[in-house]
């Protein structure tokens, strides 16, 4: 194993300081890289030691579209910074792309019961944190309705102009979390404009290449998180999710923050590009 990761690290080491801005690793180092490799990187946290989380604050741009597979990945990935985004005055909108009802027949649920239920909490942790109506796509599979979420998308980006997105890190350990940014890159292809996108962790850490210090907001998180009660009855996401946030704390020089939120940030062009790269190393 070790072996394994010495391998990687000198493989990825130079890409990850080719750029000044994100140190980022691109171009020839990630189709070298089979499916073993990403998931054992993404899963062991590896380039804690080797990336340099560069700090960030809000606002994030004028207008910020958070892209969630299904109700609660915008609170436990991004909540601080829809929270500091709507605290420094500027728009925020969250789109919910998955109806979040699997598993309706175990709960003695129709799937309509379990997500009106889950669409309710999705709507009372908006209203928490000051947000415009969310949009809920509702659709049952990602996969299936693929062709439909990318006009959805790439017609709500256009709506609300937005000029900087927050999804699921690529990388995500949840197979609906990687499609959302799979569908997301599709949607980007059509837009002509600059856009951020900060990719937020959920099931799993992310390349940390920006941090995000939300001891400012941490409450309001808090209260986002705990309005899903249903999801919380099945884990406890809002201890869960705080505890990481301290962890990810330690990003930044000690004393700086007590909690923070981490993300995978790329221009649009280099979300794009980083997408099809996963893709190809997919196939090999």
């Amino acid at each position: 194993m070790r072996k394994y990761l010495r391998y990687i690290y000198r493989l990825l080491y130079p890409k990850l300081y080719s750029r000044h801005d994100f140190k980022l690793l691109f171009n020839s180092s990630m189709p070298q890289l089979n499916e073993r490799a990403r998931l054992l990187l993404a899963a062991t946290d590896f380039f804690q030691g080797v990336v340099r989380s560069i700090p960030i604050r809000a606002p994030f741009g004028e207008s910020v579209l958070v892209i969630a597979p299904h109700q609660d990945d915008e609170a436990i990935g991004c909540g601080g910074a829809i929270a500091a985004q709507i605290a420094a005055g500027k728009k925020a909108v969250v789109v919910l792309l998955q109806d979040g009802a699997d598993g309706h027949d175990d709960l003695g649920m129709t799937r309509s019961q379990l997500n009106t239920l889950r669409n309710r909490e999705s709507s009372a942790a908006a209203q928490t944190a000051g947000l415009t109506p969310t949009h809920f796509l509702n659709h049952p599979d990602l996969v299936s309705a693929s062709s439909t979420i990318v006009k959805e998308l790439s017609s709500l980006i256009r709506e609300h102009r937005a000029d900087a997105i927050f999804s699921p890190f690529p990388l995500d350990g949840h197979a609906d979390h990687r499609q959302a940014a799979v569908l997301l890159a599709k949607a980007l292809r059509e837009i002509p404009w600059p856009v951020r996108v900060l990719t937020y962790e959920v099931w799993g850490l992310c390349i940390a290449n920006v941090v995000l210090p939300i001891d400012a907001v941490i409450e309001t998180k808090r209260r986002m998180l705990e309005s899903f009660v249903w999801a919380n009855q099945a884990l406890d996401y809002t201890n869960s999710t705080i505890g990481l946030n301290m962890f990810r704390s330690r990003q930044l020089p000690p004393g700086t923050c007590r909690y923070a939120e981490c993300f995978f940030e790329l221009p649009k062009a280099d979300y794009i590009a980083f997408l099809d790269q996963l893709k190809e190393t997919s196939r090999s």
